[in-house]
């Protein structure tokens, strides 16, 4: 069965080419355009592997993360965070994003792929 990933992504360029790829790598994929949605969205289901961008209208990434490891049915789930924010500005909150993944903005599909591969690997009953 196909590991099923979560994509929080506003830019729809972006979610919609994220998907393509992830897709047609054998992932199974949802996706939300922004914090809230994906909750809704988590409502039904925990998927293997999520990935969220940072800043979002609505709710953003930093405040998805916080309520994602607070619940303990989503507390395990890998989160790969994208960004395009600055080093600076990340280091400012970083206690926020402790346990993610991130990944910056922009990057190469091969990179992704690898990554969000290595998140599953590692996690206990993970595949890819």
């Amino acid at each position: 069965m196909a590991s099923r990933i979560l994509i929080v992504e506003d830019e729809p360029q972006l979610l919609q080419a994220i998907t393509i790829r992830l897709t047609a790598a054998g992932f199974s994929c949802e996706t939300a355009s922004n914090g809230r949605e994906a909750l809704q969205k988590l409502e039904g289901w925990v998927p293997d592997l999520i990935i969220a961008d940072l800043l979002m209208p609505v709710m953003d990434g930093y405040t998805l993360v916080k309520q994602l490891k607070s619940e303990a049915r989503t507390a395990a789930v890998p989160i790969i965070v994208l960004t395009a924010v600055p080093d600076h500005a990340l280091a400012h909150r970083a206690e926020e994003l402790k346990g993610t993944c991130v990944l910056r903005k922009p990057f190469e599909t091969q990179e992704l792929l690898a990554t969000l591969r290595a998140m599953l690997a590692a996690t206990p009953g993970g595949t890819s």
